[in-house]
C-alpha cells in the first residue's frame, strides 16, 4: 500500500529539512521518497491545513491499568487512546495488580501488544510488589524487554534500596526511574500548599516534599555513578538541582507533565477532583517558572502521566478521590495550546519523541528515504474539540471535556499501519 503525505512541514530538530514543507511517500511501511512535490499515484493521500510530520511520539509515563483494573483501562483501550493522542510508543507504569515485577509480567505486556501500531515499553518495578523493601528481578525483566525500573508514584523512602538499585542497574546499563515525594512530611496531603489550600481547608503538599528527595537522589547518584530519571517535577528548585547535576557530569534527566505546564492550583477552587494530581498542581507563579525552565532546556521530557479512573474513584468527597487524570488523548492540544510560544515546535516535540528514546537507549526513528515509517502527523492550525464520544480511553477523569484547544493530532503511521486520530 502506498501513502503520500502531501505538503507537510517536517518537525525534527535533527533533520536537514526541519521546518521545510515536503511530500513524503510511504510504500509498504518504508519511506521511499521525500521531495518538494511527489506525483506518484498513491492509495491514500494525507493533507490538511497546517499539516506537520515528526517521528512517532513516545509517552514516557502512562498507566493502562492492565492487569488488575481493566474496568478503568486495559491494553486494548489504552493503545487506542495512545494512537488517538498521537503516540507510537508508550512507556507503561509497573503499578498494576499484580505489579510488573517479574519476567512473566513483562512478557505479558509485550505479547499482548506485539501486532499493534503502538509499541509498548514496559517499565519494570524496582522493588518486589512495589513495597519498597527488596529489589525486584530487574535483570530478568531487562532481558525480557523492560527498559527501565521504578516504583511509579511510590517514592523509595529507604536510601539503601535506591542505592542498590542504581548500582545493580549500572551493570547492564538500565535507567532507574524515581518519583521524589516525601509523603511523611504532610500525611494525607491533598493539593499544593499555599493560599488556595488554606482557603479550601485542605492539607497542603509543600514543594519541599519533592526538593528534599531530589537532593538525596542526586547525592546517591553521584556516589554510585548510575543512571537516573527523576519526575514528574513541579518545583523549579528541583529542576535547578537536576540541571546543575547534569552540568557536573551526572547521568540524570527530569520530567514534568503537560498538565503541570497548563494548569495551576486555582483549578481546585471548585473541588473538581479531575485536577487532583500527584504531584499536585502548583501556584501560577510555579507554572510560569516551569515554562521558563522548559524554554531554557532544563526539562528533558514532557509526559502525559495518563492515570485513567472510573467514576467510583473520582466522583466522591475530595479527600477520598483518587489522584490522577486521563490525559493521553488531550496531551498534545493541551501542551501546544499553552506552550506553543515558549519554544520552537521542533524543540517542544523533541521532549516527547527524541529525548525519551535517548534516555531509554532505544533506536530513534528517522524521516529518511529507506527508513521504516514511524510517524506522527498533526496540525498546528486546526483545533481540537474534546468530546467524550470521540475519546478511546475508558477513563472518565478527563478535565478538558468540552474545551477547544489549539493544535490537533491527525494520526500515526507505524509498523505498516495508518491510524487516523478519529478513526
Amino acid at each position: 500500500m502506498k501513502i503520500r503525505i502531501a505538503q507537510a512541514t517536517i518537525v525534527d530538530k535533527r533533520h536537514a529539512d526541519n521546518g521545510k514543507v515536503k511530500d513524503i511517500l510511504i510504500s509498504n511501511g518504508i519511506i521511499t521518497e521525500i521531495a518538494d512535490e511527489i506525483s506518484t499515484k498513491a492509495d491514500k493521500v494525507i493533507s490538511g491545513e497546517g499539516l506537520c510530520v515528526s517521528i512517532g511520539w513516545m509517552d514516557m509515563r502512562a498507566n493502562f491499568r492492565d492487569p488488575g483494573d481493566e474496568h478503568k483501562e486495559d491494553l486494548a483501550s489504552g493503545i487506542r487512546a495512545a494512537a488517538h493522542g498521537g503516540f507510537t510508543a508508550v512507556a507503561l507504569s509497573p503499578d498494576t495488580h499484580p505489579a510488573v515485577d517479574n519476567k512473566a509480567a513483562v512478557e505479558y505486556l509485550l505479547n499482548r501488544s506485539r501486532e499493534e501500531a503502538v509499541e509498548i515499553i514496559p517499565i519494570g518495578a524496582l522493588s518486589k510488589g512495589l513495597k519498597g523493601e527488596s529489589l525486584a528481578e530487574m535483570y530478568d525483566m531487562f532481558q525480557a524487554g523492560a527498559k527501565a525500573f521504578g516504583d511509579d508514584k511510590r517514592s523509595i523512602t529507604e536510601s539503601g534500596l535506591l542505592h542498590r538499585a542504581l548500582l545493580y542497574a549500572k551493570n547492564f546499563g538500565a535507567t532507574i526511574f524515581h518519583f521524589p515525594f516525601d509523603a511523611s512530611l504532610i500525611p494525607q496531603g491533598q493539593m499544593n500548599e499555599g493560599e488556595n489550600s488554606t482557603r479550601l481547608g485542605l492539607r497542603g503538599i509543600p514543594a519541599i516534599a519533592e526538593e528534599m528527595v531530589v537532593n538525596r537522589d542526586l547525592t546517591l547518584l553521584a556516589y554510585t555513578d548510575g543512571k537516573l530519571h527523576i519526575g514528574p517535577l513541579t518545583s523549579v528548585k528541583s529542576i535547578e538541582l537536576v540541571h546543575q547535576a547534569r552540568k557536573n557530569g551526572l547521568d540524570v534527566t527530569c520530567e514534568t507533565t503537560a498538565a503541570h505546564l497548563a494548569y495551576n492550583d486555582e483549578e481546585l477552587l471548585g473541588f473538581d477532583s479531575n485536577f487532583k494530581l500527584l504531584p499536585p498542581l502548583r501556584a501560577e507563579s510555579d507554572r510560569k517558572a516551569l515554562i521558563k525552565a522548559l524554554k531554557a532546556g532544563k526539562i528533558q521530557v514532557i509526559s502525559s502521566d495518563h492515570c485513567p479512573e472510573d467514576e467510583e474513584h473520582k466522583k466522591r468527597e475530595f479527600d477520598d478521590a483518587s489522584f490522577g487524570m486521563a490525559s493521553i488523548e488531550s496531551f498534545f492540544p493541551l501542551l501546544y495550546h499553552h506552550c506553543a510560544k515558549a519554544l520552537p515546535i521542533a524543540d517542544l516535540v523533541a521532549t516527547f519523541s527524541i529525548h525519551p528514546r535517548e534516555i531509554l537507549d532505544m533506536e530513534i526513528p528517522e524521516i529518511t528515504k529507506g527508513s521504516p515509517a514511524n510517524l506522527t502527523l498533526f496540525s498546528t492550525s486546526e483545533k481540537t474539540h474534546l468530546m467524550q464520544s470521540l475519546l478511546k480511553t475508558k477513563g472518565t477523569n478527563i478535565a478538558e471535556l468540552g474545551q477547544k484547544l489549539n493544535g490537533k493530532v491527525i494520526g500515526i503511521y507505524n509498523h505498516g499501519m495508518w491510524l487516523a486520530a478519529n478513526g
